[in-house]
């Protein structure tokens, strides 16, 4: 484990010498960045005596690491706290210490506590280091000076230990936290907090010690890696070189860039480094310049599909996927129609898009909320069969290709199949004998489902 993950405890109090022989399980929540949270959780939590559990009926804690991007997933979790109470009730078991962390916990703070929602512990995301002595209080049986620890501190920068068996064979690796961009619709910059960079040496070392676990993969992560800048020395592309250079690493790929901050000079280090992966996502969230100037997005249609443009040009390979949402306060069926133009014209690989969501607190709150929710049902669903044609004849052009990919995991269907990731990130699966995870295969593309395509070695 890097030496930075035992310099965490100095961040806040005492950590106990053990975990009151107690069982904690984990639960997560929203974007790459919460799962690599509950990962340092873990790894806090560990060093602090406390076992972590996989389940969650072996459990005496359960955190909940959550987001707020969207109410939906506010609700969700509430809901899970009355159905863990509700399980336990009936089955005659002792109730367990339930704590919300993360961007909920941050957004609502104390009032979490309120109106029955029987939540005993609430700590938001630049207060983990916190959690083993308040969780040491809890479970001896000591009432905590405070149950609400929430808070922005830009010193909190936590390391998590590599995981045995990371998702897509892929080990995530934060580079900073927080945003200044200040969307107008966006939840991030009041629950994550301005945007503070990690030491590119403490960025380095973790994945030194990820490679001395056997990792390979690494994906860097923020809510906006483009824009990382340490002491206004080293921007997102040099950073980039600095990975590439250490050795082990043989894949490089990161989340999430933003338009803006896709300068020239950092899609050419992407197409120059042979270890960084040629995909891209790139929020572009909507295609009318009237809207985005709504959304403080920073950036014009026109802008956007030159950068586009210009990665087609330098990055070998070069994939793309985005975010889109629909129904913005003020949205018109041609700006609409705008949004549209430009998956015709990206023809991204993939698309994540949702109906607008109103969050309490950000500019987008004052505006009137005036496209139907019907309306935006209809456009949602207009956006995603667009993109679904869109990509059926991509794809179909693709079938009789030879590409190279690593294999990640065996495939849930079909049986004996297994799952393979390429460097632009389409994904096939493929059988045959003798194939073990982190391999590197080629195979030829036979067919498609979805956005998964089918395969085969070669005789």
């Amino acid at each position: 484990m890097s030496g930075f993950q035992g310099e965490l405890t100095e961040l806040g109090r005492a950590t106990p010498a053990n975990g009151n022989g107690c069982n904690v399980f984990v639960e997560t929540y929203g974007c790459q960045m919460n799962v690599y949270d509950s990962q340092a959780i873990f790894g806090l939590l560990q060093r602090a005596g406390f076992a972590t559990v996989q389940s969650e009926p072996e459990a005496d804690v359960v955190l909940i690491n959550t987001c707020s991007v969207r109410e939906h997933a506010e609700h969700r979790v509430l809901s899970r706290v009355g159905e863990l109470r509700r399980k336990r009730e009936l089955a005659g078991l002792p109730q367990p210490i339930i704590g919300i962390c993360g961007c909920m916990a941050e957004r609502m703070g104390d009032d979490l506590q309120k109106n029955n929602h029987r939540i005993d512990l609430v700590v938001g995301v630049d207060n983990y280091d916190t959690l083993p002595g308040l969780l040491g209080e809890l479970t001896g049986h000591v009432e905590p000076v405070q149950r609400t620890v929430t808070g922005h501190r830009s010193e909190a920068h936590y390391v998590a230990p590599p995981e045995l068996y990371p998702v897509n064979n892929s080990h995530l690796v934060t580079i900073h936290k927080g945003c200044d961009y200040k969307c107008t619709y966006c939840i991030v910059p009041y629950t994550r907090g301005p945007q503070s960079e990690k030491h590119p040496d403490q960025i380095l070392e973790e994945i030194r010690t990820v490679v001395a676990a056997g990792g390979s993969e690494v994906t860097l992560l923020g809510q906006n890696v483009t824009a990382y800048s340490w002491q206004q020395d080293l921007d997102f592309a040099a950073l980039l070189e600095l990975v590439a250079d250490v050795p082990g690493v043989e894949r490089i790929r990161f989340l999430t860039g933003h338009p803006r901050d896709m300068h020239r000079h950092l899609m050419d280090a992407i197409g120059r480094l042979d270890k960084v992966c040629p995909w891209l996502h790139i929020p572009i969230q909507s295609g009318s310049d009237r809207v985005l100037r709504r959304m403080k997005r920073l950036y014009t249609k026109a802008e956007y599909l030159d950068v586009v443009s210009y990665a087609r040009k330098v990055i070998p390979g070069v994939t793309f996927s985005s975010d889109f949402i629909v129904g913005f306060p003020g949205e018109s069926e041609i700006d609409f129609q705008d949004t549209l133009e430009v998956v015709r014209e990206v023809k991204y690989d993939q698309i994540f898009s949702f109906k607008y969501s109103e969050r309490p607190g950000v500019p987008a709150a004052r505006l009137d909320d005036d496209v139907p929710v019907e309306e935006k049902k209809r456009r949602l669903a207009e956006l995603m069969a667009l993109q679904e044609e869109t990509w059926n004849r991509e794809a179909a052009a693709l079938v009789g290709q030879m590409w190279t990919g690593v294999v990640e995991a065996e495939a849930r269907r079909p049986a004996g199949a297994w799952r393979v990731r390429t460097a632009n990130n389409r994904k096939f699966v493929l059988g045959g004998d003798g194939i073990v995870v982190g391999q590197n295969v080629r195979a030829k593309i036979t067919g498609y489902r979805n956005t998964t395509f089918l395969a085969e070695i070669p005789a």
